[in-house]
C-alpha cells in the first residue's frame, strides 16, 4: 500500500511539473533596462561613454508607457537600455526605487585589466568595493555608475581585448537548491553546472534574436545575515516573450499559482507591454513582449 502511495503520489507531482511547463512560454533573455533620472540622462551617457568606452547604438523620445508625459530611450552597447520617464502618477511597472536597500541582482562586465579600472574609478572619486573572489574563481569589484550611483559589476577576463564585454547575471539566493528550482519551474532555465559546494549554480536561457545562443545566469547563496526581500533595483534584466497572447497567460497563469507580479504597463492594445515578477528572495525580473 505504501509503495503504491508512493507511486500516485510521484505521478501527480510530474503531472503538475508538466501541466506548469506547457504554461510557461519559451523565455529569452533581451538585455536590461538601467532606470535613470530624467535629468540625468544625458550625463548618464557621457558617463557609460567616458568611462566603459560605451557608444549610443539608439536614440530616440519614447514613452514606456501612455500615462507618461515625456519619454527617453538610449541603447548603448550589449542591450543595455538607458530609460528615463516623467509621468503624473505612479506606473504600475515602469519605475525604480531609490535610497532604499540594494539589489542582490548583479550586471557583471569583463575587463581584462581589473586592476587599472579599479585605479581609475578610485582616482576619480567612482563609489567602488575592493576587489573579491567570486563566481569562476575569478576576480570582481562593484562600482557605483554615474552620479546616482547604479551598481555594476566589474569582472577580470584576461582574454578581452579591449573595453567591456558581458558577462553573465549574479543573483543572491537565501536557498540555492530551492532557486534553482524556481528558475527551471517558472522561467523555464536550464541547469549547466551545479557547483552548490561552492555556493553557487550556473543556470542558462536563450539570447533573443540569437538563436542557438545562450545567456548565463549564476544563482548565489546569500550570506545569512543577507537582506532578502523586494528590491526594485535601477539595474533590471529583461526576459522576452515572442508571442504577445503567450505573454499575457503567463501573467495570469503566474497570478493564479501565487507568484506575485506587479501589473501590466506600457501598450496594452498594440505595442510594448511589460510586468515585473520577483523570485522567492525579491530578486525583480522584467518581462515584456511586443
Amino acid at each position: 500500500m505504501r509503495q503504491k502511495i508512493l507511486v500516485l503520489n510521484k505521478n501527480m507531482m510530474l503531472r503538475e511539473l508538466l501541466s506548469m511547463n506547457m504554461n510557461v512560454p519559451k523565455l529569452y533573455f533581451d538585455g536590461q533596462m538601467v532606470d535613470v533620472l530624467w535629468d540625468n540622462h544625458e550625463e548618464a551617457i557621457r558617463w557609460y561613454e567616458t568611462y566603459m568606452g560605451w557608444e549610443v547604438q539608439q536614440k530616440e523620445s519614447w514613452k514606456p508607457d501612455p500615462r507618461c508625459t515625456h519619454g527617453k530611450m538610449t541603447r548603448m552597447n550589449a542591450g543595455t537600455w538607458l530609460i528615463s520617464s516623467l509621468s503624473n502618477e505612479r506606473l504600475p511597472h515602469h519605475y525604480a526605487e531609490r535610497g532604499t536597500v540594494e539589489s542582490n541582482i548583479r550586471l557583471c562586465w569583463r575587463v581584462a585589466d581589473l586592476q587599472q579600472f579599479h585605479n581609475r574609478c578610485q582616482s576619480d572619486g567612482v563609489r567602488v568595493t575592493e576587489l573579491y573572489r567570486g563566481p569562476g574563481e575569478t576576480d570582481y569589484f562593484d562600482f557605483w555608475a554615474t552620479g546616482e550611483g547604479i551598481r555594476f559589476t566589474a569582472q577580470e577576463d584576461k582574454r578581452i581585448q579591449e573595453g567591456f564585454a558581458p558577462s553573465w547575471l549574479r543573483i543572491g539566493v537565501s536557498d540555492l537548491g530551492k532557486s534553482v528550482q524556481w528558475y527551471r519551474n517558472w522561467l523555464g532555465m536550464d541547469l549547466e553546472n551545479d557547483w552548490s559546494k561552492d555556493g553557487y549554480a550556473l543556470m542558462s536561457l536563450g539570447l533573443n534574436r540569437r538563436p542557438g545562443d545562450k545567456s548565463l545566469w549564476v544563482l548565489e547563496q546569500l550570506p545569512e545575515n543577507a537582506y532578502t526581500g523586494k528590491a526594485d533595483g535601477q539595474v533590471q534584466p529583461v526576459c522576452w516573450v515572442a508571442e504577445r497572447s503567450d505573454f499575457f497567460n503567463y501573467q495570469t497563469f503566474l497570478l493564479d499559482s501565487g507568484v506575485e507580479t506587479s501589473d501590466i504597463g506600457g501598450y496594452v492594445t498594440r505595442g510594448m507591454v511589460s510586468f515585473h515578477l520577483y523570485d522567492p528572495d525579491g530578486n525583480r525580473l522584467n518581462i515584456s513582449s511586443m
